[in-house]
C-alpha cells in the first residue's frame, strides 16, 4: 500500500472514531441523565412507595412498553435508518413514520377502551388511562428524537433527554412528596416528561430549513420501510419477553409485592445499562454509515474488545459493592432484592453485547436474523421462568433471565461472525465470563466472601490490560487536545 493511500486509510480510521466519540458525548448528555434518574431515585421511591403500589406502577409501565411494539409497528427504527440512507427524502420518510404512528394510535384507543369495559384483569379506570398516555408518550418521543439522529441533529436529542430528565424530576417531586399521589403520580411524572420533551423535538424538526412537510414517501419505500420494521416487532416482544415476562409470572405465582421487590432489583443493573446504551446509541450510527464487512482497519474489533471489556469490569464492580449499594438504595421491605441483583448485572452484559452486535445485522438490513435469535431466546426464557419461578420465586426468575440473554448472545456472535471480520478472542471472553458467574456464587455465600471477589476482579483487569492500556491512551490524548 502507497503511503498515500495508508494516510488515507489512517484518516479515515480517525474520522470513525471521532465521530463515534462526538455521538458518545452528546448521547451521553442525553441518556446519562434519565438512566441515573432510575437509580438514584430508587431510594426515594423506595421510601414513597409501598411494595405493592411500586408494583402495579411497574406493570402497567411494563405492560406499555410491550405494547409499543404493536401501536408503532417499531416504524421508527425504519425512519432512522432509511433517512441516514435516503438523505434527500428524510421528510416524507419522517411523514409516514408519523402517520403510521398515529393510525396505531387511534386503533389502540379503540381496542384499549373494548377492553377496558370488559375489564378481565380487574384494574381501575385510571390505570387504563395511563397505560394510553405512557404509550402515546412514548411513541411520540420514540420517532421525533429517531429523526432528529437521522439528520444528525444529535445535539438536539441531548437537549431533549435533558428535558425529559428535568421535567421528570420536578413531577416526581410534586406528585409523590408533596401530593402524595402514589401510582397515579409516578406514572404522570414519566408522562409529562416523555410528552413534552417530545413535543420539543418536533419544533427542531419542523424548524430545519430542510424540512418540507409537502415532500411524500413514494410507495416502494413505504414497503421496504415496512418489510424492516416489521420483523423487529418480534424481535421487540421477544426482548420484552426476556426482560419482563417474569413480573407477570411473579405476579402470578407470589403476589405484586414481589413484583414490586424483583423490579427495583433491576435498578443496579441499571448503572452499567446507562454506559451501554449511551455507546449502543451512537454506535448504532457509526455502524450504518461504516459498515465494513472486512473491518480492514479493525475499527469494529477494536470496539467489540472495547465494549466487552469494560461491561465484564464494570460488572465485576456492581457485584462487588451490590449488598452495600442495596443497603444505601432499599428502603423498608425492598432489601431483599440483592439477592438477584448481581444476576441480573451479568445477565446485562450478555443483553448489551447482544444489542452490539445486533447492529450488525440492522445495517445489512437483515432484520429477520435479528428477531429469530431474539425469538428463541425469549421460548428458553419463557420455559425457564414457568420451571423456575414456582419454586424458586424471584431468584428463579433472574437465573431464567441470565440463561436466555446468554443464549441471545451466543445465536447472535455466531451469526454476525459469517457477515463481519472480528478478530475477537472468544477463548479470553467466555473465560471471564466464567470469573463473573464464580463470582456470583461467592457472592451469594456467607458473609459474600469479599477477598475472593477482589481477587476475581485483579484477574479480570490482568487479563483485560491490553484494552484497559488502549482506554488509558485514548484519554490521554483527549486531555493532551484539550489542553
Amino acid at each position: 500500500m502507497s503511503s498515500n493511500n495508508s494516510d488515507s486509510l489512517n484518516m479515515d480510521k480517525k474520522s470513525k472514531y471521532r465521530y463515534l466519540g462526538k455521538n458518545v458525548l452528546l448521547f451521553s448528555i442525553s441518556s446519562f441523565g434519565s438512566k441515573i434518574l432510575s437509580f438514584l431515585f430508587v431510594s426515594f421511591y423506595t421510601s414513597v412507595l409501598t411494595t405493592e403500589q411500586y408494583g402495579t406502577a411497574d406493570l402497567v409501565s411494563t405492560t406499555s412498553s410491550l405494547l409499543l411494539f404493536f401501536v408503532t409497528l417499531n416504524i421508527s427504527d425504519a425512519v432512522v435508518r432509511f433517512a441516514l440512507e435516503k438523505k434527500e427524502n428524510q421528510a416524507g420518510i419522517f411523514s409516514y413514520g408519523l402517520k403510521v404512528i398515529l393510525t396505531g394510535l387511534l386503533i389502540f384507543a379503540i381496542v384499549l377502551t373494548a377492553f377496558s369495559l370488559i375489564n378481565p384483569i380487574e384494574w381501575d379506570w385510571y390505570l387504563y388511562l395511563l397505560l394510553y398516555l405512557t404509550v402515546f408518550a412514548n411513541a411520540l418521543y420514540q420517532i421525533t428524537t429517531y429523526y432528529l439522529r437521522a439528520i444528525d441533529e444529535v445535539k438536539s436529542v441531548a437537549v431533549s433527554g435533558i428535558m425529559n430528565t428535568a421535567l421528570t424530576i420536578i413531577s416526581n417531586i410534586i406528585l409523590l412528596l408533596y401530593l402524595k399521589t402514589g401510582v397515579i403520580g409516578y406514572l404522570s411524572s414519566m408522562i409529562i416528561g416523555s410528552f413534552l420533551s417530545s413535543f420539543y423535538a418536533f419544533t427542531i424538526i419542523v424548524k430545519d430549513k430542510k424540512f418540507n412537510c409537502h415532500i411524500l414517501c413514494d410507495n416502494h419505500t413505504k414497503k421496504i420501510m415496512l418489510s424492516y420494521s416489521i420483523p423487529l416487532i418480534f424481535n421487540g416482544v421477544s426482548w420484552w419477553i426476556n426482560n419482563s415476562l417474569d413480573r407477570y409470572l411473579l405476579s402470578f405465582f407470589c403476589g405484586v409485592s414481589a413484583t414490586g421487590i424483583y423490579a427495583v432489583s433491576s435498578k443496579i443493573p441499571v448503572i452499567l445499562q446507562t454506559f451501554q446504551t449511551i455507546f449502543s446509541e451512537a454506535w448504532s450510527l457509526s455502524i450504518v454509515q461504516q459498515f465494513d464487512s472486512e473491518d480492514k482497519d479493525g475499527f469494529f474489533t477494536n470496539m467489540y474488545n472495547l465494549y466487552n471489556a469494560a461491561s465484564v469490569l464494570c460488572a465485576s464492580g456492581l457485584i462487588l459493592f451490590n449488598v452495600l449499594i442495596a443497603k444505601l438504595l432499599f428502603h423498608n421491605g425492598f432489601f431483599e432484592a440483592w439477592q438477584y441483583s448481581s444476576l441480573l448485572v451479568v445477565s446485562t452484559i450478555f443483553g448489551g453485547i447482544a444489542g452490539m452486535i445486533g447492529s450488525v445485522f440492522s445495517a445489512i438490513k437483515k432484520t429477520s436474523i435479528y428477531a429469530l435469535s431474539t425469538i428463541i431466546s425469549a421460548l428458553i426464557n419463557t420455559i425457564l421462568n414457568l420451571l423456575l419461578i414456582p419454586r424458586y420465586g424471584s431468584l428463579g426468575a433472574a437465573v431464567a433471565t441470565l440463561i436466555s440473554f446468554i443464549f441471545i448472545w451466543g445465536i447472535r456472535y455466531f451469526y454476525a461472525m459469517k457477515y463481519v471480520k472480528w478478530k475477537i478472542n472468544l477463548r479470553r471472553d467466555v473465560f471471564a465470563y466464567f470469573l463473573l458467574v464464580l463470582q456470583l456464587i461467592l457472592d451469594h455465600s456467607d458473609n459474600h466472601l469479599y477477598v475472593g471477589q477482589v481477587i476475581i476482579i485483579v484477574v479480570l483487569m490482568t487479563m483485560y490490560r491490553d484494552v484497559i492500556v488502549k482506554i488509558i491512551e485514548m484519554i490521554k490524548r483527549k486531555m493532551l487536545r484539550s489542553k
